[in-house]
């Protein structure tokens, strides 16, 4: 009777031993894990820093940030392109333009996931909870812009993975800034996240 109640679990280990032994390493992690293999995935999250504010056992905020660097720049236009099929002539406006905004501004895409106990509030240059920054040595380097990204969510996940639609999505513009090392700072009441590049 024992031995009955095992006999389909031990069917099932066997066949899929028997499946994997089929299949070459390459070919499985493909299967299972298809961004690991997917060239700009791999540039976003070499550019894409993660923090969190907890409260005891509570988590009142998680942040992901992404630097536009001139890597990243690289990648979301051929990504872009790739996606829009689009000409040569327009890859290559779409690339120009990027070339210009890395000269003009430093950018970064943030996603904010707020805990539960937390208010779902904006974040806005007045905000009474957060203060966001660069710290670029000894120097603060405030927002030219915090604007709130209102793209579909199935746009945003092909460009960002890590986005979900639990949190809410910025692009923070900041004068430029060549140099590394650079950290985006976010301070409040509630806790303080560095992410640094």
């Amino acid at each position: 009777m024992l031995l009955e109640n095992k006999v389909p679990s031990i069917i099932t280990v066997i066949l899929l031993l028997a499946f994997l032994a089929g299949c070459q390493d390459r070919n499985l992690t493909k299967h299972l894990w298809p961004d690991l293999h997917d060239p700009y995935v791999r540039v976003v999250n070499e550019w894409t820093r993660k923090g969190a504010i907890h409260s005891g056992l509570d988590t009142e905020l998680i942040a992901y940030a992404t630097l536009k660097s001139p890597e990243w720049m690289d990648a979301y236009v051929q990504k872009k392109a790739a996606d829009f099929d689009l000409s040569s002539e327009e890859r290559e406006q779409l690339y120009q333009d990027h070339q210009k905004s890395l000269e003009r501004e430093t950018e970064i895409f943030l996603a904010l996931a707020k805990g539960a106990g937390t208010r779902r509030e904006r974040l806005r240059f007045d905000d009474p909870m957060w203060s966001v920054y660069l710290q670029h040595g000894d120097e603060k380097i405030y927002p030219l812009e915090i604007r709130e990204v209102r793209d579909p969510l199935a746009r945003l996940q092909a460009y960002y993975p890590y986005v979900n639609r639990w949190q809410d999505h910025y692009v923070l513009r900041f004068p430029p800034v060549q140099e590394k090392p650079l950290d985006l700072i976010m301070t409040g009441p509630l806790g303080r996240i560095r992410l640094g590049w």
